[in-house]
Parts: structure tokens; C-alpha cells; sequence
């Protein structure tokens, strides 16, 4: 099987055609991969880690067929953590120089597998005693979401009737007049007797409560006579003829 090419390298000789390229100018060894890869990690900021992982897949991806990003993934997560364990070994705090740029390193390094962990959509940073943990807090929440709806669907439930409310054929426009009127009705201090933010609301409950001789009432019937804006009325609004409108709404007197 061939070998596979996991990141691409910059050129042997001039410039370097992309920033994320790894290798040197002159001949370096190419079973030194790995270190390249983490030299120019180490030279990235956090907000690129994203961007430097993605440059590397899709050149990975096309440079090896039948290659897939588990595949890769799983790569650079070992060098990364492989890395790190060496870093903290090889530490030796009496040079203040190596120690200072170990630490800077696993910095990096923990930031850079944190972002793995982010992106990982197979498990594989994860020990299964994790992953079963998750999954069991998964399941309470999704139980105590279940609980919760079903109450409130019990609730609603209670609310609900098969029976309506019949109007004699020919009337379904005197109704929809009453309901046009209420709308508009306004209490002494200004304030709207029934007020919906929507429109639709009156639409629907005619629809869903009422029937016109035992048949179900379209919404494309009524709505025209529902605008959104009382005081902006556009061309698909419609006033009720003249010849439903059998009943007013009238302010009873003030009693004393």
C-alpha cells in the first residue's frame, strides 16, 4: 500500500506558496513530517487552528484516494497528543529558556487538541466511560422534555372539543361582519377590546370553531377580509357586502 501524504509541503526552492505550507527552502528529511506540521502549528494563533486543519484535510483528501477525514483526523490528533506527553517529559526546569518555550508549546498544543475535541464527530478523543456518561444525560433531559410536554398537551387537550358551532348557509359573511366589528371595538381609555398581534388568529378560529351548514370553512374565504393593518389596507382586503351586514355593535349606556 502506498504511503500516505498528509500535509502538503512548500516548494524545495523560492518562496513558499502558502503560509500553512510545511517543510524548509533547502532538503529536509520528509519522515520529519510530523515536526514540520507542529512548527508551523506552533506559529499559529487559535483563531486559525480551524483554517490550518482544513488547508492540510483537503489537500490530504485529494492527494490520497479513497482517503477520508477520520482518517486524517485521527492522524494529527496522535501527533498532537504524542507531542504534548513528550513535552512534559522532556521538561527540565533548570534551563529557563527550554522550559519558557515548553511551556509556550503545550500551550499551543492543549488549544490546538481542544479544538480537535471541538470538531471531533467520531468519538475518538473520548473514553467510552465519557461518551456513556453524555448519553445518559442526553436521555434524563430528553425524559424530563417528554414529561413536560405531556403535561402541557394535557392541558391544551382540555381545551379541545370535537363539537362547533353551525351557521345557516348564506351566513358565513354576516359572522365574519361581527367578528370585523369586534375587532374594532375600543374601550373608553383607548385601549382595543380584543386585540391579536395577528391577524390570522381571527381567520383561525372561524375556521376551527364554526361551520358554515355543517361544512368546514375555508381560510382563502375570509382572510381578504382580515388585513394585517386596519389603517393600512392593501388590495387584497375586502369589505364585507352590505347585504351581510345584519348586526352593529353598539357602546351600552352608561350606568350609574
Amino acid at each position: 500500500m502506498k504511503d500516505r501524504i498528509y500535509f502538503k509541503t512548500r516548494p524545495r526552492f523560492g518562496k513558499s506558496q502558502h503560509p500553512f505550507d510545511i517543510g524548509m527552502p533547502f532538503f529536509w528529511w520528509k519522515g520529519h513530517y510530523d515536526l514540520h506540521f507542529l512548527k508551523r502549528l506552533y506559529e499559529r494563533t487559535q483563531d486559525e487552528f480551524g483554517a490550518y486543519y482544513d488547508y492540510h484535510l483537503q489537500f490530504f483528501l485529494q492527494e490520497n484516494q479513497g482517503a477520508t477525514e477520520i482518517e486524517f483526523f485521527r492522524h494529527v490528533n496522535d501527533i498532537a497528543s504524542d507531542e504534548l506527553g513528550k513535552l512534559i517529559a522532556d521538561d527540565k526546569r533548570e534551563s529557563k529558556s527550554k522550559h519558557r518555550s515548553i511551556v509556550q508549546q503545550k500551550k499551543v498544543l492543549r488549544a490546538f487538541l481542544d479544538h480537535l475535541a471541538s470538531i471531533d464527530r467520531w468519538n475518538t478523543t473520548r473514553t467510552k466511560e465519557e461518551i456513556i456518561a453524555e448519553k445518559e444525560s442526553e436521555i434524563r433531559e430528553l425524559k424530563e422534555i417528554v414529561v413536560q410536554l405531556t403535561k402541557e398537551l394535557k392541558e391544551a387537550q382540555k381545551l379541545e372539543t370535537e363539537g362547533y358551532i353551525n351557521i345557516p348557509d348564506g351566513y358565513l359573511l354576516t359572522l365574519v361582519d361581527v367578528m370585523v366589528k369586534l375587532r374594532k371595538q375600543e374601550l373608553p381609555d383607548g385601549r382595543e377590546l380584543a386585540f391579536s398581534q395577528f391577524a390570522m388568529v381571527w381567520v383561525k378560529m372561524i375556521c376551527r370553531y364554526f361551520r358554515e351548514n355543517n361544512e368546514p370553512i375555508s381560510t382563502r374565504t375570509i382572510q381578504r377580509y382580515f388585513p394585517a393593518d386596519l389603517n393600512d389596507l392593501k388590495t387584497k382586503y375586502a369589505e364585507v357586502p352590505s347585504k351581510h351586514r345584519l348586526f352593529d355593535i353598539v357602546p351600552a349606556k352608561k350606568r350609574r
